[in-house]
């Protein structure tokens, strides 16, 4: 890769950061808060899109976690490593402090692998006038031009509007950005997998001569980052890759976790307790992990934590309806506390198909416990 302190790509994130210190911004992008590889690609890929194209505006790409939790994204570090771009030129959630001083300069939102907000953005909606994402419309901020279209990941997306709206080469770095979060999101353009879209495989097929990379080496060399958690205890796996949503008037945040259940749970026999210590940390009613396995065959797994008998009554039906749900019985000297453990049928439903499932499901209800 090239020079970082001559990239371009790098010359733009660092300006970016030294201007938020003090300066106003136009366009704030920023992905979900788990903040995982094409949320941080997307977000980059689009601040550079407003801010190099034909009506340039200062634009902020923005991580939406503190800087130490990027320590626990591991196949985002390992990208940027991999193409040369700096982290410490990024700009995460605490950098300035508190989010209200940052935003009273933030005139706009670029929403990007979302379009929903959460947590302590949700006050400023008034600000959200772009929304770029690959999941199901969720109706919400109506007046924001939207590019909310079934592909296998945003950052094809973003990948058309960098090749249609730029004047300029596409550098080398951001290139390879993109593809590695295109070639992650669909299991390396992997037809069985059922997440490819044509346009992926043509933004692919674009993007990676200019990246100048080998793309299956490429995929396993991400894959094996994201999935190294070595050293991780179970509240790192908890928060490492979670995502937060309000159904009605209930908070349920789940857990994306590359660990199978039934090897978690001799790992950590203490888990059960952890997944309730979490879950009363971040002051959520349901706690969900959705965990994967993928050798010797690709298999998920799902544990579910409500704070009342009452709310996992209510959530337990939904759940049996659409995942085929099958009990796993707890190894000798595991304590499952009130946290349920399943194996789950259904292999198709991932994260980003249960949340419009849920969502519908507690609107539908007039208490929802």
């Amino acid at each position: 890769m090239a020079n970082k302190t001559k990239d371009p790509l790098n010359l733009f994130l660092s300006d970016a950061r030294a201007r938020a210190q003090a300066h106003d911004i136009d366009m704030l992008v920023f992905g979900n808060e788990a903040a995982d590889l094409d949320s941080v690609v997307s977000a980059i890929g689009l601040a550079w899109v407003l801010g190099t194209g034909q009506k340039p505006c200062v634009t902020l790409p923005l991580i939406p976690i503190k800087r130490d939790d990027f320590r626990l994204k591991t196949e985002s570090r390992w990208v940027l490593s991999q193409t040369g771009v700096d982290a410490e030129n990024l700009f995460f959630l605490d950098d300035i402090q508190p989010l209200d001083r940052l935003m009273s300069r933030v005139r706009e939102f670029a929403l990007v692998d979302h379009n929903r907000l959460t947590n302590g953005f949700s006050k400023y909606k008034e600000k959200v006038v772009r929304i770029m994402d690959h999941h199901e419309d969720l109706k919400l901020y109506p007046n924001a031009l939207r590019r909310i279209e079934p592909v296998g990941s945003c950052a094809t997306l973003v990948g058309e509007d960098l090749i249609h709206g730029s004047g300029g080469e596409i550098p080398r770095s951001l290139a390879a950005l993109l593809l590695g979060a295109i070639l992650i999101d669909t299991v390396n353009l992997d037809p069985e997998a059922g997440r490819a879209t044509p346009r992926d495989h043509e933004m692919a097929r674009h993007l990676q001569p200019i990246a100048g990379l080998e793309t299956d080496n490429f995929y396993q060399g991400i894959r094996a980052a994201k999935s190294d958690i070595s050293e991780m205890g179970t509240r790192d796996l908890l928060r490492r890759d979670c995502k937060t949503f309000q159904f009605n008037k209930v908070s349920c945040t789940v857990a994306s976790v590359p660990l199978a259940l039934e090897q978690w749970m001799i790992r950590d026999k203490g888990l059960a307790n952890g997944i309730e210590s979490y879950a009363g940390e971040i002051q959520a009613d349901i706690l969900m992990t959705m965990n994967t396995q993928r050798t010797p065959e690709f298999s998920r797994g799902i544990a579910v934590f409500c704070k009342s008998p009452v709310l996992y009554t209510t959530i337990f039906a939904i759940l049996t309806l659409n995942l085929d749900l099958e009990i796993i019985p707890p190894p000798q000297g595991f304590n499952c506390g009130d946290v349920h453990f399943y194996r789950q049928g259904n292999l198709n439903l991932s994260r980003k198909k249960l949340e419009p499932i849920l969502d519908r499901y507690f609107s539908n209800l007039e208490q929802p416990y």
